[in-house]
């Protein structure tokens, strides 16, 4: 043990003890990793825990595979985004067939149109309105691409929903017949008023021609 240096005492009577410049003992290594693995590099100790090490090697295993999994779900989500976006631009460019502007203009107004003559009507006369007033400037001012649109409404519904598809079917049928039907009366009508027309016409013409 060295002796207690005091202030003002001589350093030369100091015997400091010389350092040694080779690896300590296996003994020794043993002793100093009691509390933890020790590892020299360049003569320097460093130590290590081998519970801290477990737990911090899980805990980075786990955010590695957490920030794998996010970031591919990530990658796949942008992927699916941007094949809708642009899945939904063709079918867009693909079914207007006329100058957007100023027809979109037009059919805007007009649903504007139906809206305010029903803003103190019920809510589905409020819903319904604006829809069939735009969807008839549509017709009327974009007619090919109304049709494009509708064709394309029409395969939807007939792959995807077939029952509203025979719904429909069944409806434009009942609809074709009625409007035959009409028109059938209406020529019927017309024809009788053109025959009792024309026998009034030959009546007096009968009737003048007895009377000379």
């Amino acid at each position: 043990m060295a002796p207690k240096r005091l202030f003002y005492e001589d350093d030369e009577v100091i015997i400091t003890k010389p350092g040694f410049n080779e690896e300590i003992s296996e003994d020794l290594k043993q002793q100093e990793s009691s509390h933890g693995n020790i590892s020299f590099v360049k003569g320097m100790g460093i130590r290590t825990a081998p519970v801290l090490e477990e737990y911090v090697n899980k805990a980075r295993l786990i955010l590695h595979e957490k920030l794998s999994y996010y970031g591919a779900e990530l990658g796949t989500q942008q992927s699916a985004l941007c094949n809708e976006y642009k899945t939904i631009k063709n079918e867009v460019q693909s079914s207007i067939k006329e100058p957007v502007l100023p027809n979109l203009i037009y059919i805007l107004t007009s649903s504007l149109t139906g809206s305010i003559l029903v803003n103190r009507r019920s809510l589905p006369l409020r819903f319904f309105t604006p829809v069939i007033f735009g969807g008839v400037a549509f017709n009327y001012f974009m007619p090919r691409s109304y049709n494009v649109v509708q064709e394309k409404i029409t395969n939807y519904e007939k792959d995807n929903l077939p029952d509203v598809y025979k719904n429909q079917v069944t409806l434009a049928e009942k609809y074709q017949d009625l409007r035959k039907y009409l028109l059938q009366g209406l020529d019927n009508k017309t024809t009788q008023i053109e025959n009792s027309v024309h026998n009034a016409r030959l009546y007096l013409i009968d009737l003048f021609s007895d009377k000379k």
